[in-house]
């Protein structure tokens, strides 16, 4: 017995009959907002929102990405060849995409199934456009996909790449030959020749592909207009799973984060992208293209945020559900199987929302653990909910681990850094020289193939090499507040501040040792912290 899963592609038993209204969600299926971003943590409801979307939409589409077969573009050896050298295949990545979303967007908004409704498509374009010289690249472009609109995307995307692997097969195929044959080529290769061929791949991806896209984009804008305004959507979730090889995934996402601006002139088109927050940081953190500004991006993102009383509202909607279906047709809801006040005097529901960080799928975890607990008995008791905290904080701090696991691998050994038994609060300055050393060695004594920083100032604190264990401690803290397993105090004057709450990013180095921290209660059970009075 549940209320639901609090993931939204195995919730339909509750998720459209009990759907809470976000307000964000109004900006997203809004054409005319610049939003398009699904922004928000492991179990925010970015997803629900894409689901509700395409539930209540007339016309929308997912893209499957598993479909997309981008493994073909991360498995080619070219690609691989080009990318291990630092040649910048954003471009191409770019191109693949717009080139993508301009067929499922002509697919979706004209009802292309077939040669003759490919054709037919086509010969509307050129009807209305041909006379126009400006419009030329994109009539030549489409008349290369004549009669092909309708075919997959899979297809689409290993046309598109065979076509650069020729030409770059043609520049430098004995080079890639030996790539491919193994020996590490592309480490053995000097600095000059490396210079050369990435120069040479920046001409063989110019912007002319990108110019006739960008005129595509502006004639599917005026002839979208001219036939009425239904709002079309585009739909792309999944972008934190393995739909491509990790060598490359934080590109292509960059890649589309990019490329979706343009989509904007087509005013009943909305693209929709639900992305990880997690994630989001892993792209920022792997660009190094100067031109791409942060602030741009975030323009067209928006976070999904939940309030205490939207949080109730939908745990008042499951619980009744639940009832409903399976006891009886009496309105039941959250305060009328929960007790109103825990041990401590505290509000049961903000007790509980203490122990989340503000999203759906926390709380709808701690309920079930709750009901769980009670074995089948309605009146939920405050000792139910005090045993049941220890498990669903297990499972929150797994969770937790392996959301930012891509980011942050050691997240777990530097959480233990700020895990005090005794303490609940005490200064970053208090944690004990061994308990630093010890973490450094652990940490460093692993491989590090990811090539993560941390590891690499824990290895320079064990050998004692030019990082303070002051400043790997306030590293470590920053890390931990940002991903919310901890909070922190930086001034007597100021509260705890938590990043679900507040500024999302506290640097490291406005920390000292005086700052003071104390672990997310929502992990407290799983680290068998115990508060007195609670």
């Amino acid at each position: 017995m549940s209320i639901g899963t609090g993931n939204a592609e195995t919730d339909d038993e509750f998720l459209f009959d009990c759907f809470v209204n976000h307000g964000s969600k109004f900006e997203f299926e809004k054409c005319s907002s610049p939003r398009m971003i699904i922004a928000g943590r492991t179990g925010s409801g970015k997803t629900a929102i894409l689901r509700q979307i395409y539930h209540e939409a007339e016309h929308a589409v997912e893209l499957d990405l598993t479909e997309m077969s981008m493994n073909y573009v991360s498995n080619s050896d070219a690609l691989r060849f080009l990318n291990s050298i630092g040649a910048d295949l954003d471009l191409l990545f770019q191109i693949l995409w717009k080139h993508v979303l301009c067929i499922e967007f002509i697919r979706l908004r004209w009802s292309v199934d077939s040669v003759e409704k490919s054709n037919s498509i086509f010969q509307k374009i050129v009807d209305r456009f041909g006379n126009n010289p400006r419009k030329a690249k994109a009539i030549k472009y489409l008349k290369d996909w004549e009669g092909r609109f309708w075919i997959t995307m899979d297809e689409n995307i290993k046309e598109i790449t065979e076509s650069f692997e020729n030409k770059f097969g043609a520049e430098f195929g004995l080079d890639i030959e030996k790539f491919s044959a193994g020996g590490q080529y592309d480490k053995r290769m000097s600095v000059d020749k490396k210079k050369e061929i990435v120069a040479r791949t920046k001409q063989i991806i110019d912007s002319n592909q990108l110019q006739e896209l960008a005129q595509i984009i502006d004639v599917l804008a005026e002839l979208s207009d001219l036939e009425g305004m239904k709002s079309y959507y585009l739909l792309i979730d999944k972008l934190d799973e393995h739909w491509v090889d990790a060598e490359v995934r934080f590109k292509m996402i960059r890649a589309l984060l990019s490329s979706l601006r343009q989509f904007r002139k087509i005013s009943n088109l909305k693209i929709l992208a639900a992305l990880r927050t997690d994630v989001r940081e892993r792209v920022m953190l792997e660009t190094t293209d100067p031109t791409f500004q942060r602030e741009k991006f975030d323009d067209y993102a928006l976070n999904v945020t939940w309030k205490k009383q939207q949080l109730l509202e939908l745990v008042d909607l499951r619980i009744g559900q639940l009832f409903k279906r399976q006891y009886t047709n009496d309105t039941v809801k959250y305060s009328t199987i929960f007790p109103a006040k825990m041990a401590s005097n505290k509000d049961t529901f903000s007790w509980m929302l203490e122990r989340t960080l503000m999203r759906p799928r926390d709380i709808i975890h701690f309920i079930n653990e709750c009901i769980d607990m009670s074995e089948g008995d309605y009146d939920i008791s405050v000792r139910n909910i005090k045993k049941a905290e220890y498990e669903y904080s297990r499972k929150r701090r797994d969770a937790l681990l392996q959301e930012w696991y891509s980011a942050q691998p050691h997240l777990d050994e530097m959480i233990r850094l700020f895990v005090d038994k005794e303490r609940r609060v005490y200064k970053l300055g208090a944690i004990p020289t061994d308990k630093i050393q010890e973490t450094a060695m652990n940490i460093a004594a692993r491989p590090n193939p990811q090539k993560d920083l941390f590891w690499d100032m824990c290895k320079n604190v064990f050998d004692g090499e030019g990082v303070s264990e002051v400043e790997m401690v306030s590293v470590a803290a920053s890390i931990c507040y940002r991903v919310g397993a901890i909070g922190l105090k930086l001034s007597t004057e100021e509260p705890f501040v938590y990043s679900h709450l507040n500024e999302p990013l506290i640097p490291f180095d406005v920390l000292s040792t005086d700052t003071k921290v104390k672990v997310h209660p929502m992990l407290h059970g799983a680290y068998r912290i115990s508060v007195v009075g609670e």
